[in-house]
């Protein structure tokens, strides 16, 4: 009976695991969107991120009462640092995309999966040979080839560019704290949470840079409730990846978003990819994939703090 028992685990996590892929691949999928609604209003960015947080709070609160469950101020305090995180990199990013491309905007963001791995080492002592350090060079490489390889179109697209590079430090803090209470958390709860603490903690940074909260178009009120559905529903799909997927393998497929966000600005926003920044981007993507492949580990070996830890 105890092998029947042992089996049966082993297939339901396998179910599991196999289901978690798949809600990854989804999430990087409404991730890619994200860019494309932002950039189709005309509120500020700033503005914009903070009409989706609250509204996104909103329906993830409806979503937990209406299961049952409750917030409570300890699981908003579990929820604190990654919903400090998770405002900083949609504020930068969503200001990112207003100055410059979405595909600038999206690939410098898919550097992520080489950060966590730098940041394992250190928190974490994974092992990281001289090959890791050449592919994660090789992929920031591509990164920038992809970004600059056209030149760079104005002072504020370099702006932009600069406020994606904030947007991936703060996704990557954001990534890894929620991968980490996911070990005790529930997603739901977790993802309410962390958009609750990230409204109330964008909410102080419009007050206090004064900024004007009626620049709002009638227009702008579908894509600001695309944004809190689309890319919000896939931060809760995500969070609940996190605790069946490896480490390594979840955040590589969040990074394919870019693919997802060039087709979709090409198709709906008009806007033109050269043949190099299409290169550039897949070599940048080729070599993370090598870099996550050389690591796969269990979700669960990834993050060795006691017991107290997304995109959208």
């Amino acid at each position: 009976m105890s092998v029947l028992t042992a089996g049966a685990a082993r297939a339901n996590d396998s179910r599991r695991q196999a289901i978690g892929l798949g809600a990854s691949a989804m999430a990087s999928v409404g991730w890619g969107f994200g860019a494309i609604f932002a950039r189709l209003t005309f509120a500020p960015g700033l503005v914009l991120t903070f009409y989706r947080l609250w509204l996104g709070s909103l329906l993830l609160t409806v979503l937990v009462y209406g299961s049952g469950r409750r917030l409570s101020l300890a699981k908003l305090r579990a929820s604190f640092f990654g919903g400090v995180f998770l405002a900083g990199d949609m504020a930068m990013f969503f200001c990112a995309v207003k100055l410059t491309s979405v595909v600038d905007a999206t690939v410098i963001g898919a550097v992520q999966p080489a950060l966590v791995l730098i940041a394992a080492r250190y928190l974490f002592s994974e092992r990281m040979g001289r090959w890791d350090v050449f592919w994660i060079m090789l992929a920031i490489a591509g990164v920038s080839a992809a970004v600059i390889g056209p030149g760079v179109a104005s002072r504020h697209a370099m702006t932009g560019d600069l406020l994606a590079v904030g947007s991936l430090l703060s996704w990557t803090g954001y990534w890894l704290v929620s991968k980490h209470a996911r070990a005790t958390q529930d997603a739901l709860d977790y993802t309410a949470g962390v958009t609750i603490v990230a409204a109330f903690s964008l909410t102080l940074v419009v007050l206090a840079s004064g900024q004007n909260l009626g620049r709002v178009e009638a227009g702008d009120w579908l894509w600001i409730a695309l944004l809190a559905v689309v890319p919000g529903g896939a931060h809760l799909m995500m969070n609940w990846a996190h605790r069946y997927v490896d480490a390594s393998i979840s955040s590589v497929i969040g990074s394919s978003n870019p693919i997802v966000a060039a087709a979709a600005a090409v198709v709906i926003l008009g806007q033109k990819v050269s043949l190099l920044q299409i290169l550039c981007g897949l070599a940048a993507l080729a070599a993370i994939t090598v870099v996550a492949g050389r690591h796969r580990q269990p979700a669960k070996s990834l993050f060795l703090l006691p017991h107290v830890n997304s995109s959208g």
